[in-house]
């Protein structure tokens, strides 16, 4: 089951029903999180990973060290969860699928993340988190990023009640990278379009000047190289101003300038990117069905495919 956070006050109000009378109860829907689920959470996670992945010798009293699920949840409020992905989610529950979330992204982070989109929704929707460790990075034998039989076979092995039915063949995953599955699994994939929702979050609301002058030389100098070489802090952050030359000035201001035109952008595109549908059509998609059996099953990702105007093969890796 996903990792919970130390203290869970969401409410456990998902729909429960006898699982054998529903549509989806031999239904397995597996969800790729980043720019699928929700939107660009780049600048979220950079924050969260320098705070916690860096031995503090000092750190301020009474400051969490990363985002806290609390800190998260407004987020998604505003926009970084995909519209339409929670009346999604409840109409899945609804017909007894088994949800599952597939993403690239560590551990820790993702569980935090999913434990949000959790609270926003007001109930636990997902079965089981797949993270880093169970794609490629983590299983050099795959031959593609992502692979559907681990997660089968994971779920047989953990749930006695889906070891009788879950199968590859009887899976749907939504990712936004049309690369992830490879060989027969590839038909398995609705290749969704990516959202790309984006908000700044910037990475030294604690780890001030201040904060990195109280922690060993090691420390601060690790923050300062991975800040400048992630672009988030300008080129010569890693100096003292007294040993930035003229040079290294004109590119700070160069950097400085490419960030305020970027983040504009980005900004630019949340007011189309908050009318996005594409959750609502596979949704309209799916309450079409009265059945699925195997070969209901079978042609879904097609059907998928087609309602959001995709061709019934899947679309090649963009990235």
């Amino acid at each position: 089951m996903l990792e919970e956070p130390e203290e869970d006050t969401r409410k456990e109000t998902a729909p429960s029903a006898d699982a054998e009378e529903k549509l989806g109860s031999k239904l397995l829907v597996v969800f790729d999180m980043d720019r699928t689920m929700v939107g660009d959470l780049v600048a979220l996670s950079d924050r969260d990973n320098v705070e916690t992945n860096v031995t503090w010798t000092y750190w301020p009293e009474g400051e969490n060290k990363g985002l806290g699920v609390e800190e998260i949840v407004p987020y998604l409020k505003r926009g970084m969860m995909r519209p339409g992905l929670l009346r999604f989610i409840a109409f899945l529950r609804s017909i007894g699928a088994t949800i599952v979330v597939y993403t690239h992204s560590e551990l820790k982070w993702a569980s935090k993340v999913c434990a949000a989109m959790e609270e926003v929704a007001g109930y636990k929707f997902i079965d089981r988190l797949f993270t880093r460790k169970d794609c490629k990075d983590g299983h050099p034998e795959f031959i593609s990023r992502k692979n559907l039989q681990m997660v089968v076979d994971t779920l047989r092995a953990e749930d006695g009640r889906l070891a009788p039915w879950v199968s590859v063949e009887r899976a749907v995953m939504f990712d936004d990278d049309g690369g992830v599955l490879a060989g027969g699994e590839q038909v398995r994939l609705v290749r969704v379009p990516a959202y790309d929702y984006w908000e700044p979050c910037p990475w030294d609301t604690r780890i001030t000047p201040e904060v990195l002058a109280k922690n060993t030389d090691e420390a601060a100098d690790l923050v300062r190289r991975s800040v400048v070489e992630w672009g988030i802090a300008r080129p010569s952050f890693a100096k003292q101003d007294n040993d930035i030359t003229e040079e290294e000035r004109a590119a700070d201001a160069k950097w400085l300038e490419h960030r305020s035109k970027k983040e504009k952008i980005q900004l630019s595109y949340n007011k189309v990117a908050k009318l996005d549908m594409m959750w609502m059509s596979v949704l309209e998609c799916f309450s079409a069905l009265s059945t699925l059996d195997d070969d209901d099953m079978e042609i879904l990702p097609v059907r998928l495919r087609k309602a959001l105007g995709h061709s019934a093969k899947p679309l090649s890796r963009r990235r």
